[in-house]
């Protein structure tokens, strides 16, 4: 972890002491930071939030109040940047609120072509991504809970502050200094991608942070009852705590955490989807050996340049 890193994580701790009774004080901040790798959710100051664990998190998104919302230039499903407010606390969120459904679609991923008699982009989706993120212990989405907002329905995600995305990142020749940390994070990214069904997984749909950790955003193009893996070739290793946590993800699990956004085909699908990553990855060990497959993911070493940039 960064010297930057640590002295903002220091500062998050304390504050915890004084965290508002609403959302609720976090027992255990330093577990918290270290799965996000060094991460600290700040406020629209760009001062650490009061409260670092997801429940907190959650808790605010629901309740606090709408202070303002604005269009985001980007994105095809036209999300908007909110302030939520409340007890002394303001930060930024995302408000997903599309929900598309067309039938008969043909699309091409991976370089295969594929038609869905039903196809859908919603916000829902957005949820149950983050629900599954948290079955396996990926820590890779930010927490986000459905909420509607002057009655209409949607998503509110909280904002990830200091943050590039990928395409950003290429466009400004940022080459990751660390490629075999770097690389792994692409490989969970990978199976992830490929068990929620991720129809659309561009440069724009993952952020990067100040550590370099990778960010998955926006799976409302997720899921929906086809069983095949999109894009299996991209996935050639897997962390090891990932393995272990993918075989260990069962039906009952999986139905208390998303059934509110999936329907049970949908649920059938992603354990069938499973399946065949479990078969795949077996695949990988009967031919090149355990040893050249599993990884220990390596810590984060260095500091992005846009961490000094954008402070």
């Amino acid at each position: 972890m960064s010297s930057n890193s640590l002295l903002r994580f220091a500062v998050a701790a304390l504050l915890l002491v004084h965290a508002p009774a609403i959302w609720s004080q976090d027992p255990t901040p330093s577990t918290d930071a270290s799965r996000f790798g060094g991460y600290v959710f700040l406020d629209v100051e760009g001062q650490p939030l009061p409260f670092q664990s997801d429940e907190a998190i959650e808790a605010f998104l629901t309740t606090a109040e709408v202070e303002t919302m604005a269009k985001i230039p980007v994105g095809v499903t036209s999300p908007k940047k909110a302030i939520l407010s409340g007890d002394g606390v303001r930060a930024h969120a995302v408000f997903k609120y599309d929900d598309q459904k067309k039938r008969n679609i043909k699309e091409t991923i991976g370089g295969k072509t594929r038609m869905y008699l039903t196809w859908r982009d919603w916000y829902g989706y957005d949820v149950a991504a983050y629900k599954v993120d948290r079955l396996l212990g990926l820590n890779r989405m930010p927490p986000i809970v459905e909420r509607k907002s002057k009655r209409r329905g949607g998503a509110f995600e909280i904002w990830l502050e200091g943050t590039v995305t990928e395409h950003y990142r290429r466009e400004n020749g940022h080459e990751p200094p660390n490629l075999a940390f770097w690389n792994q994070q692409q490989q969970i990214m990978r199976l992830f991608n490929n068990l929620v069904a991720n129809r659309d997984p561009n440069q724009g749909n993952s952020l990067i942070d100040q550590n370099w950790r990778l960010w998955f955003i926006d799976c409302t193009r997720c899921f929906g009852t086809n069983a095949d893996l999109l894009t299996p070739q991209g996935i050639t290793h897997c962390d090891k705590r990932v393995w272990q946590a993918l075989k260990e993800l069962n039906k009952d699990d999986l139905q208390s955490a998303v059934s509110s956004q999936l329907g049970p085909g949908e649920i059938d699908a992603v354990l069938k989807r499973r399946d065949k990553l479990v078969q795949h990855i077996e695949e990988l060990v009967a031919e090149r050996g355990e040893e050249m497959v599993f990884f220990d993911l390596v810590a984060a070493t260095d500091v992005a340049p846009w961490a000094t940039d954008r402070e």
